[in-house]
């Protein structure tokens, strides 16, 4: 009995010890910074909650009363006692790399007027994106290299809601929009558009700052499936409007304007659901890439992604789980030849669910991961003969971001690999994985391909520890460098004229470029994506950073 018990105790101890390895503890990655927008965000979690929807469920934001504040103007976020509140929170939070800013619309609508000239509408928009960038300049002096994300707004429902809410000009909102002159939805949705442009050159000439449109995202979520209550009317399909503008003569639909004690609803602030789509949206297209570590490939798609099953039935489509009585594999393809020579501390495989068929198969099941650094089988084309193949190595991944019972189409799987494979990981043309769930019936998951970037598969390495060589430079103190990741071009922000010299070594400690160094900023697009030290010669002395070309 004392055997069986010590020998049901270690499994158990050895269960415990396997789970506890999927076990996250979310840092604090994003700093949410701003007005009414913001403040709803703050209580909604809204940024916690896309990430995980995005995969990334080992990160999220964190904010306070006093930096995301119901009816903040730019002029509040160039007080002493604003930035103070944001430096201190910098301060408090050494992980938190990105600052996601809303602010710029309380000063539009509360400025504008539809009496205004055209000279007047530009003098306004110019007025209130030089306070903007005022506010950014800022927030990107709060610690060197901080990338800032300018949310941007959806289009506002105005109109609609207050000449059909039976209160007239008692509304909340009667009186903001009164004050504009009681725009049209093609009116105050060209001035969000105009002003968003103006916004957009700015973060097209500034590496450390960036913004997604994002205008139409409810439009073509939602649609207008009710006809509309003022002119134009009629109604839309959702996904039929065109991304990021959609149609300005139609409002946000009704119902993700957010609604008050079941009284009233709001004229510009979104249900926390439109706000999640928002954010997902944009997550899409910036968040989820950018919280990549070393390294991401989109997998390869065509021939070389699909399913195949224990019958042998190959299809193009993404799928797993049980079809037909058949236990069905996905097999998706990445390129990998980028990749630096190391050895990895991780990587991750990253999924978007399209459809649902039935039970979710991985919500509660075990999950198989198959990989071989080549090809399954005897092609690099998905074939019936994939499914028997045993790869190079094998094992049950991490699940992380959304794949419960909770999850939707359009949220995202993460699956962490596990060390074995990460050591068969190498930089190869062709790298396969068969993902499966052996023994379940009754459902089919269906993953989004290749044929959108911003959902397709997608392969992320983590590199592992540097070479004694490299670890030495890097004992040196480390000076600002940004922006990081890189597609080239880097700042190494020091008094003007102290470099003397840069040297950027790979992670064999290798020196393998001395870029020419003018007004402290060098080029480094002519090397291969992977990660590099600076070994930085100032008139002080040597300095090193860690970065990333991507």
């Amino acid at each position: 009995m004392k055997k069986i018990f010590t020998l049901s105790t270690l499994l158990a101890f050895g269960t415990l010890t396997a789970n506890a390895q999927c076990v996250e503890a979310p840092k604090n990655r994003v700093l949410l910074v701003g007005d009414s927008w913001a403040s709803f965000m703050n209580a909604d979690q809204t940024i916690t909650n896309g990430l995980k929807i995005l995969g990334h469920s080992d990160k999220k934001f964190t904010s306070s009363v006093v930096i995301a504040e119901n009816g903040a103007q730019t002029d509040d976020f160039l007080t002493q006692t604003k930035q103070d509140a944001i430096q201190a929170l910098i301060d408090a939070n050494p992980s938190i790399d990105m600052i996601h800013l809303s602010i710029g619309g309380n000063d539009v609508m509360g400025d504008w007027n539809i009496n205004y000239t055209q000279h007047q509408t530009d003098s306004m928009q110019a007025s209130v994106a030089t306070r903007l960038e005022e506010v950014i300049e800022f927030l990107k002096s709060t610690r060197p290299g901080i990338r800032v994300f300018w949310a941007g707004y959806a289009y506002p429902n105005f109109e609609e809601v207050i000449t059909t809410s039976g209160v007239g000009s008692l509304h909340p909102f009667y009186g903001t929009w009164d004050g504009m002159g009681q725009p049209t939805f093609i009116q105050i949705n060209s001035l969000l558009n105009a002003f968003s442009d103006s916004v957009a050159a700015y973060t097209d000439a500034d590496p450390l700052v960036d913004f997604v449109r994002a205008q139409a995202i409810l439009q073509y979520t939602y649609g207008q499936s009710t006809p509309l209550g003022v002119a134009p009317g009629g109604t839309y399909p959702a996904f039929s409007q065109p991304l990021p503008l959609g149609d300005p003569s139609y409002p946000s639909p009704k119902e993700t304007m957010r609604l008050y004690a079941g009284i009233f609803t709001d004229c510009f602030h979104l249900t926390a659901a439109a706000y999640e789509t928002m954010f997902v949206y944009q997550g899409e297209h910036f968040y989820q890439n950018y919280f990549m570590d070393d390294m991401y490939a989109l997998s390869e798609g065509g021939n070389m992604d699909g399913s195949v099953s224990s019958a042998g039935d190959v299809s193009s489509t993404i799928m797993l789980g049980e079809s037909g009585g058949n236990e069905v594999a996905a097999v998706v393809s990445f390129n990998t030849q980028q990749m630096a020579d190391t050895t990895l501390a991780g990587a991750s495989i990253f999924l978007r669910r399209e459809s649902i068929t039935g039970t979710n198969p991985i919500a509660a099941n075990d999950v198989v991961v198959t990989m071989v650094n080549g090809t399954l089988g005897t092609t690099a084309e998905v074939e019936a003969v994939d499914y028997v193949d045993t790869g190079d190595a094998s094992g049950e991944p991490c699940k992380h971001g959304s794949f419960n019972n909770n999850a939707k189409d359009g949220h995202w799987l993460r699956l962490d690999l596990t060390a074995e494979m990460l050591a068969n990981i190498s930089a190869s043309e062709h790298i396969q994985f068969m993902i499966s769930v052996p023994g379940f019936t009754g459902g089919s998951i269906t993953f989004n391909d290749a044929s959108d970037p911003s959902k397709a598969p997608k392969l992320n390495l983590k590199y592992g520890e540097e070479p004694s060589s490299v670890t030495e430079i890097r004992a040196a103190k480390e000076l600002p460098v940004y922006p990081i990741p890189t597609v080239g071009p880097l700042t190494v922000d020091v008094a003007t004229n102290s470099v003397l010299s840069i040297d950027v070594i790979n992670v064999l400690g290798a020196v393998v470029l001395r870029p020419i160094v003018s007004n402290n900023k060098i080029d480094i697009s002519s090397l291969p994506n992977g990660s590099y030290i600076l070994k930085i010669t100032t008139k002080e002395g040597v300095s090193a950073k860690r970065i990333i070309k991507r």
